[in-house]
């Protein structure tokens, strides 16, 4: 009995219109890639970028029935969603997209547009679409953001017997690669070339074979009894050191290196091991929304919009060029929004109305009385938001941001140091969640809201 050991290896470029979302934890039965890809570089390829992504994760993750249903159904969903966006910017270029999931020894796959799907094991397969079908002048290529009844979806499935590479890429970049070369080594030295040289999404799973008398070395976890172990150890290690000089001390540290290093939590002081390491910091942009009254809540977003809450009015105004996109009155004062799956708000009034909202219209699709009735909102100071370093895969720790006042500050969570600040000429009243698609958050003051970007330094 075999179980296989996986890794994974990426490159991407947002900025050229592709991204590759990775879910491959160790332990995880269900190891899950997206690859997206268009040729198009500009602010609406990178727009489109997000709003798959969110579309993605909302989707694939909703239900827990087989894998193949799953992934047509997330597919179907992405082409709608994309094709929704190229009607609302008035736009239309080739998006390509892969869907990679390994379960049970068995690599499963979704593919649309020009992305390569190639395995080796024994020999080298292409799986799906071969990249001379681009080539033929009436091979139609399905594209996503294509009509629904012209998107075909089918499920190509792949056993990962043996030692198995998969590689995803743009079938330009496939050109390069000369595919009768019969030697594995030679046909993976010219791949990873490719890395060094291309801002295209390139993905690589290697699937190795793990014999069941190899075990895994324990995960190091951390709690307050482990906690208190290392404490212990690193006093003992301390007197030690004392007593019987460094050489000893040093012996006995280097051992414990390779067993602390498992851990990804914060337990080792980063500045003073990486002097050179890059902190984030505040850029306020000039993007900037005047509502004509009073914000009375904090600001809430989605892949593409802003929703700006003033008294019993709800606005919705697109990212980045606050274009208006519709206004929705209720009853009484807004207490509440919720976003719901299927383009969805839940919108609860002062009153203890209950409203369903269409994101995409602004429409109130129904309305009814509900005994629960909100307090009114009362403004928070100080605020805190947290920003979480694995969702935002450009820092190494975890920060906060804290509010107060007119004065912005951000923080290393590990060490309490304030890393970054930014004074405004009138006092904050809100300040929203962290958007971690496009990097930034919303601070409210009066009636002007101010979009702030986290940058690297």
């Amino acid at each position: 009995m075999t179980k296989k050991h996986i890794k994974i290896l990426t490159n991407y470029s947002i900025k050229d219109g592709n991204y590759i979302y990775t879910d491959f934890y160790e332990k995880s039965q269900e190891k899950v890639a997206l690859v997206l890809n268009s040729y198009e570089k500009s602010d609406k390829a990178e727009k489109a970028v997000g709003v798959l992504l969110n579309v993605f994760k909302k989707n694939f993750y909703e239900k827990s029935y087989d894998v193949k249903p799953r992934l047509q159904n997330t597919i179907r969903e992405m082409n709608w969603h994309l094709t929704a966006f190229f009607n609302r910017e008035k736009c239309k270029f080739e998006m390509s997209a892969v869907i990679c999931v390994i379960k049970n020894g068995v690599a499963y796959f979704v593919q649309t547009g020009r992305l390569i799907i190639y395995a080796y094991n024994e020999k080298l397969t292409p799986i799906g679409l071969d990249i001379h079908k681009n080539f033929e002048e009436s091979f139609h290529v399905p594209m996503l953001g294509i009509k629904e009844g012209e998107l075909q979806i089918k499920v190509l499935t792949f056993d990962l017997k043996h030692d198995t590479d998969i590689f995803i890429l743009p079938f330009l970049s496939a050109k390069v690669l000369d595919t009768s070369i019969k030697s594995k080594d030679e046909f993976l030295h010219i791949f990873e070339k490719l890395f060094s040289e291309n801002t295209a999404p390139l993905l690589h799973i290697t699937a190795s074979e793990m014999h069941s008398n190899y075990r895994p070395r324990r995960k190091f976890r951390i709690n307050s009894k482990t906690t208190g172990r290392v404490m212990l150890i690193v006093i003992i290690v301390a007197t030690a050191y004392v007593i019987f000089g460094r050489k000893w001390g040093q012996g006995l540290l280097s051992s414990g290196k390779e067993f602390i290093s498992e851990k990804k939590k914060s337990l080792i002081d980063y500045r003073s091991l990486l002097q050179n390491m890059p902190y984030p910091g505040f850029e306020v942009k000039e993007w900037q929304w005047i509502s004509p009254v009073e914000i009375t809540m904090p600001p809430f977003f989605d892949a593409e919009n802003i929703y700006i809450i003033t008294g019993s009015e709800l606005t919705c105004v697109k990212k980045n060029t606050f274009q208006l996109r519709w206004k929705a009155e209720f009853e009484g004062e807004i207490k509440n929004v919720e976003s719901l799956r299927d383009e969805k708000l839940l919108i609860i009034d002062g009153r203890g109305n209950h409203y369903m909202l269409d994101k995409a219209r602004g429409k109130i699709e129904w309305q009814k009385a509900k005994p629960a009735t909100r307090e009114k909102y009362n403004k928070q100071s100080p605020q805190v938001i947290v920003i979480d370093y694995i969702r935002d895969g450009r820092l190494e720790q975890n920060y906060y941001i804290l509010s107060h006042k007119n004065l912005l500050k951000l923080i290393l969570a590990g060490k309490g140091e304030v890393v970054a600040a930014e004074e405004f000429d009138d006092k904050i009243d809100y300040v929203s969640d962290y958007d971690y698609v496009e990097k930034c958050f919303y601070v409210c003051m009066g009636r002007k809201i101010i979009k702030v970007d986290l940058i690297i330094l």
